[in-house]
């Protein structure tokens, strides 16, 4: 027996030689880890209930961790706890007096009141203290820099951000509106998203903020059109903003709120008398909105960290709780464990020299930092989910819930420790599916469409028609005696300016969209030529004529004037060139590019949930206003000018020289047309059907009216003399050119008929002299004169006096070599036509033949000056006046001088 002892014990001693048993361990085998808890225990707020419903689950943490033999062997885990009242002097205080005190604190646990844990927090840096909170969610509290010991294991207001991101990506929602409440909680936190937002692309279509009422930040979201809104409020303002929300009809099928979903059970139904919208109205508002809520506790059945599961947890916390139940006792639980974890890390890094954590003066910097590391690589699985930290936050489990029938109904989970989102199908869409986060635009080019194109190109190509009959007939009959005194060249100029603006309306009307860049701006620049081109050309002819018979007739000095074609095509062309000089210019130095103009946005005529974006497509440059502004400027001012002649020569009535009458109609008709095309096409500039058909019947119309006015009484005259051979032109004319003398203004009767009387009587003496006159001038001639009875000399010589050419130059008269003794008077029917006794032959020459035969040589002769103007007037007191003559040359060339009595008129 004793020899068996014996051997035990040196089996002992043996065992004891080889695993020695480390004196620490024993030693400290019933040591303690303290740390301090603050409670707000008698503070007047719900921080007070929170604050009794977590320690329960923290007293049951330590002592499930002291039960356990895995962590913190050979140590004891305490909570000291202190009351803070949830006043930050109470609570600067208790963290002091906790620092004193003995046993040394290994970690600050708490508070519930962020007014007392962020002066705490932003001290323990001081002390060498981790502090770590399970209740405060304030964003403010991430920033390291201010912050650097503090870590919670609730996730805070910011943490939710990525959830509400990964919904968005999920659904495709690329345009939201935010809406916050303006306190440090929500601003923060709004603001991170924001940023958030824009760098991965998503477009903020409105950011609204308000103080206490909402009304003005819901009406904006509405404005800008938002269908997918976040906000950032809390329970009471929640209320207010889904009453603005349904007064302005912000909810249904179109809309979805994502907000947050930590309020109290039934929120929307917690209405005071200060809120404008009933309950039901409020429910109406909220219907389908999601929230974004912390996992308070986990719903797997994988066991914890602790060997239990949550649900196991659960009852036995319920079961200590009594009635004082927080949602946050599951981040309480898990925070304990967090502790326990990390100075059961630190031991077992210290190993042997673990004996100093409860000596501060052995190494209190050393355990910090230890303690701080071990904080940052916490990775466990908690009744709350996984817990992991990233600078001091919680990366911990998001859910996603919807109001459905009344219940917040949990349809996703967003898992921050490997960023993944999970979304089940028991989400509900009113209508089916996920509203889309605007309406759907439809871009489509809007251009002119193809019947009014080949509508307006077909009446295009009927004025086309029209000009080329015009001119073919203008070239056929140019011999005609009337449409060669016209000047048929210059009239075919009006008809091709009129071609080229009839042919621009195939290109205003050319759709954009089946060009590229390079071949629409040859179209844009095309167009603009073509419509100035052919107006210069067409009025700048038509003017050049009226400017012929304007040099003709105020010819005051009594000389020959020879005004040839050819200098009407060189005025033609100075214009022309000043139009060539602008459109050069501009097309060289700020040419016309495409430009993509989009309409403004129009529902869906189906009433789909879409939009409709018109674009379109213009031809537009740099400096377009000033180059429109010299080229309307240059334009006014030909018009302007034709205008004066039309109106200096409008006494002159012979139709077949003077056009006056009608280049007043055309100028009228185009500034009409041209002024309401201007005005209206700033309207209409957004609407190519519009736009297009207005110019182009403006066009249509100028045009027509021009070319018609011009041609048409040549046509009706061609009709009356199709041979021409009729050789009487009348020049009858209007009572605005006559001349009334100064005694015929008085009001009597008798008093005209005295002056008529008299005049009469000078006039007859004045007669007489003329007959005298013609008489010894003809026998200086040596021609052979009679006088009729009724006064018509007849004047016969053996030299043939050459015919009038067709071209219809008329009679040239000279100046007489004698002083001038005509001068201008007037009978109450007759038109001033004063008159020399001089008569010579037809200017035109042949230089080839030396016959002077002006039929063969029209176009180089034009057309002179047949009709003096004396320089004396009646009005002068001048005694006498010329004779009134009616010039007949005969085909028996015979020369005859009729006195005339109401009118004048000059066969050939």
């Amino acid at each position: 027996m004793a020899r068996t002892w014996r051997t035990c014990v040196a089996l002992c001693a043996i065992v004891c030689m080889i695993y020695p048993v480390p004196s620490s361990r024993a030693e400290n085998a019933t040591q303690d880890l303290v740390f301090a808890a603050l409670f707000p225990f008698t503070s007047d707020g719900p921080e007070r209930d929170i604050a009794w419903g977590v320690k329960p689950a923290i007293e049951l943490a330590i002592q499930h961790i002291n039960n356990k033999s895995h962590i913190l062997e050979g140590y004891r885990l305490k909570m000291k706890h202190y009351d803070t009242e949830c006043n930050m002097a109470v609570g600067t205080k208790v963290f002091f007096d906790a620092m004193a005190e003995e046993p040394q604190k290994m970690m600050m646990f708490g508070s519930v009141c962020s007014k007392v844990t962020a002066p705490i927090a932003e001290a323990a840096i001081w002390w060498k203290q981790i502090q770590l909170s399970y209740a405060n969610t304030e964003p403010f509290l991430s920033e390291r820099e201010k912050y650097p010991t503090f870590f919670r294991t609730v996730p805070s207001e910011t943490d939710l951000n990525p959830a509400k991101i990964k919904v968005l990506e999920h659904f495709n929602w690329t345009h939201v509106a935010t809406i916050h409440q303006d306190t440090p909680r929500f601003s923060i936190a709004h603001n991170k998203l924001s940023s958030d937002l824009e760098s991965i692309g998503k477009q903020l279509m409105r950011v609204e903020s308000f103080a206490t009422d909402p009304e003005n930040a819901v009406q904006g979201i509405k404005d800008s059109g938002a269908r997918i809104i976040l906000g950032f409020f809390d329970e009471e303002m929640a209320r207010k903003v889904f009453c603005h929300a349904y007064k302005n009809k912000l909810f249904g099928i179109r809309y979805v709120w994502i907000i947050p979903g930590w309020y109290s059970r039934k929120w929307w139904t917690n209405v005071d008398a200060e809120n404008e919208c009933t309950i039901e109205e409020i429910l109406e508002a909220i219907h389908g909105y999601l929230a974004t809520e912390r996992l308070y506790l986990g719903s797997d059945i994988m066991e914890t960290v602790s060997g239990l599961t949550p649900s196991q947890y659960e009852q036995q916390y319920k079961a200590m709780c009594g009635q004082n139940f927080t949602s946050l006792h599951g981040y309480a639980y898990d925070g304990v464990w967090v502790i326990a974890s990390a100075l059961d890390r630190v031991l077992r890094q210290l190993g042997q020299n673990s004996s100093f954590i409860l000596n501060p003066s052995r190494g209190n910097e050393e355990l910090f930092e230890l303690l701080k590391e071990a904080m940052n690589e916490t990775d466990f699985h908690g009744v709350t989910g996984p817990i992991k930290f990233k600078g001091g936050d919680r990366l911990g489990t998001i859910l996603l819930e919807q109001y459905q029938d009344g219940e917040e109904v949990t349809v996703g989970e967003y898992h921050a420790y490997n960023d993944e989102f999970v979304i089940d199908d028991t989400i509900v869409w009113e209508g089916g599916s996920p509203p889309i986060d605007r309406p759907i635009i439809f871009r489509y080019p809007r251009g002119v469409s193809f019947i009014l194109y080949v509508t307006l190109g077909s009446l295009s190509y009927l004025g086309i028609m029209i000009a080329l009959m015009f001119l073919f007939f203008n070239m056929k009959f140019r011999k005609h005696r009337y449409i060669k005194m016209s000047s048929p060249f210059l009239n075919n100029l009006i008809i091709i300016g009129g071609i080229l603006c009839y042919g621009s309306i195939y290109f205003l009307g050319l759709d954009g969209k089946y060009f590229t860049d390079r071949e629409f701006e040859i179209i844009c620049t095309a167009k603009s030529w073509m419509i100035a081109v052919g107006f210069t050309v067409a009025f700048g002819a038509m003017f050049s004529k009226t400017w012929r018979v304007y040099s003709i007739f105020t010819n005051i000095k009594m000389k020959k004037r020879v005004i040839r074609d050819y200098r009407l095509f060189g005025i033609v062309g100075v214009l022309l060139l000043v139009d060539v000089i602008i459109l050069t210019t501009w097309y060289l130095k700020d040419p016309l590019k495409r430009k993509i103009v989009e309409g403004a946005e129009q529902p869906d005529p189906g009433g789909k949930d879409s939009s409709i974006i018109p674009i379109t497509h213009h031809c537009q440059s740099v400096h377009m206003s000033i180059w429109l502004a010299a080229i309307y400027i240059y334009k006014g001012v030909l018009m302007i000018f034709g205008c004066f002649l039309a109106w200096e020569t409008r006494h002159v009535t012979i139709p077949a020289l003077n056009d006056s009458k009608y280049i007043g109609m055309s100028v009228y008709n185009v500034v009409v047309m041209c002024t309401i095309g201007a005005a209206l096409s700033f309207v209409i500039h957004d609407n190519p059907n519009a736009s297009f058909g207005i110019m182009s019947l403006f066009l249509l119309f100028s045009t027509t009216i021009t070319l018609c006015l011009v041609f048409v009484p040549k046509l009706l005259e061609l009709r009356r003399d199709p041979k021409g051979e009729e050789r009487k032109i009348r020049c009858t004319p209007s009572k605005a050119s006559l001349r009334i003398p100064p005694s015929s203004s008085s009001t009597d009767l008798s008093s005209k008929m005295r002056g008529l009387t008299s005049q009469r009587n000078k006039l007859n003496k004045i007669l007489q002299e003329r007959e005298k006159q013609v008489s010894y001038l003809l026998d200086k001639l040596g021609m052979k004169h009679s006088r009729s009875t009724d006064s018509t000399y007849s004047v016969s010589t053996n030299t043939p006096l050459p015919s009038i050419d067709d071209a219809g130059n008329g009679i040239n008269v000279v100046e007489n070599s004698s002083p001038p003794i005509s001068e201008q008077v007037s009978d109450l029917q007759g038109i001033y036509i004063p008159v020399t006794t001089v008569i010579s032959r037809p200017v035109c020459e042949d230089t080839n033949s030396g016959e002077k035969d002006a039929m063969n040589h029209t176009e180089s002769c034009g057309i002179t000056s047949k009709l003096l103007t004396d320089h004396d007037n009646p009005s002068n007191g001048n005694e006498t006046s010329p004779s009134h003559l009616k010039i007949t040359v005969s085909d028996t060339d015979q020369l005859v001088l009729i006195p005339a009595t109401s009118h004048i008129e000059t066969h050939y």
